[in-house]
C-alpha cells in the first residue's frame, strides 16, 4: 500500500510535488487547458508565512493561462511521469526561487529569492478550452472572455483599433455580485488609447473593432483582468469582471503605436508567468 504523503516528483533545483491525499480514481481530472476549481494556500518555506489563502471559496482558472505560477500549474496538470490531479486530490508543491518570483520577489508579499510552498486541492474540472482563436484581425481568447454587441454602431464610422485614441462611456462591475466598482465615466466620456495599460488587458480586447455608437457588454476572466492580486480594495483577487461600454468617438491613430507594440503593451505582470522558465 502506498504511503501518504509521498513525493511523486522532484528535481535537483528544489522543485518537488508531494501527494497529500488521493481523490476519486474514476473522477474528473485536471490537464493543461482545462478550466479547474481549486482551493489553495501559498506560504514562504523559510518562515511559514502565508501570503495567499484561498481555502474559503474555490478559485476558478484555466490551467496554462498564467494566472498562477507555471510551476503550480504543472503540479496540478501533471507532467511526464506524474499523473494529472483528480478531483479530491490534494498536493503540496515546493517551488524554488528560479521557478517562483526569483530575485524580483512579489511586492511586500514575497521577498526576493524565496522558496515557496503551495498546498492545492482540486475541487472540480471541466472540458478543455482553447486559449486563443483568431477572429477577423483581433485575437479573441476563449478561456471565459466574451463580448456581446448590444447596439450596432455606424457602419461607415471609425473603429477602435490599437493605437487609436477613443472616447468611451463605461461601467465596470463584478460578475459574481454585480457590485459596480467603476462608474466614473458612465455619463461623461473619458479618453482612452486603445492598447494602453490604463485599463486591463480584457478591456482592450473587448473594445477592439467597435464602431462609433456601438455598445457592448464585455466579460473579462481574471487572467485578462487583475489576476490573483485584484486591485486595491475595489476588485478582489481572482475576480471576473463585466464592462458595459459605449464607443462615443474615435480619433486618429497615435504615432509610434502599431499592432506589434500593442501586443507588447498588453503584457501585464499577471500574464508574464505564462512565459515562465520551463521545467526542463
Amino acid at each position: 500500500m502506498e504511503t501518504i504523503p509521498r513525493v511523486i516528483f522532484s528535481q535537483p533545483i528544489g522543485y518537488k510535488i508531494e501527494e497529500l491525499r488521493k481523490g476519486n480514481p474514476e473522477g474528473k481530472k485536471a490537464f493543461s487547458g482545462a478550466r479547474v476549481s481549486i482551493l489553495y494556500t501559498g506560504s514562504l518555506q523559510e518562515t511559514g508565512t502565508i501570503f495567499a489563502d484561498f481555502t474559503g471559496t474555490p478559485v476558478e482558472l484555466i490551467l496554462g493561462s498564467g494566472e498562477i505560477l507555471h510551476a503550480v500549474e504543472v503540479g496540478v496538470a501533471g507532467i511526464v511521469g506524474v499523473a494529472d490531479m483528480l478531483v479530491g486530490d490534494r498536493r503540496k508543491i515546493t517551488v524554488p526561487p528560479r521557478m517562483g518570483y526569483d530575485k524580483r520577489g512579489y511586492g511586500e508579499l514575497v521577498p526576493p529569492n524565496a522558496c515557496l510552498i503551495f498546498e492545492v486541492e482540486l475541487v472540480d474540472a471541466w472540458d478543455e478550452i482553447p486559449l486563443w482563436e483568431p477572429i477577423d484581425t483581433a485575437p479573441r481568447p476563449k478561456n471565459g472572455f466574451t463580448f456581446e454587441v448590444l447596439v450596432n454602431g455606424l457602419p461607415d464610422s471609425k473603429i477602435a483599433v490599437s493605437g487609436r485614441q477613443v472616447r468611451i462611456r463605461y461601467t465596470g462591475s463584478l460578475l459574481k455580485t454585480g457590485e459596480v466598482f467603476d462608474n466614473k465615466f458612465s455619463i461623461k466620456p473619458r479618453k482612452y488609447l486603445v492598447g494602453s495599460r490604463t485599463m486591463c488587458m480584457g478591456f482592450s480586447f473587448g473594445i477592439h473593432g467597435m464602431h462609433v455608437g456601438e455598445k457592448r457588454t464585455i466579460t473579462v476572466p481574471p487572467i485578462y483582468g487583475y489576476g490573483h492580486l485584484g486591485k486595491a480594495t475595489v476588485i478582489p483577487p481572482h475576480a471576473w469582471l463585466v464592462y458595459k461600454v459605449e464607443l462615443v468617438d474615435a480619433e486618429s491613430i497615435a504615432s509610434g503605436l502599431n499592432s506589434f507594440s500593442f501586443v507588447e503593451s498588453t503584457m501585464w505582470p499577471v500574464w508574464t508567468n505564462f512565459f515562465a522558465i520551463s521545467l526542463f
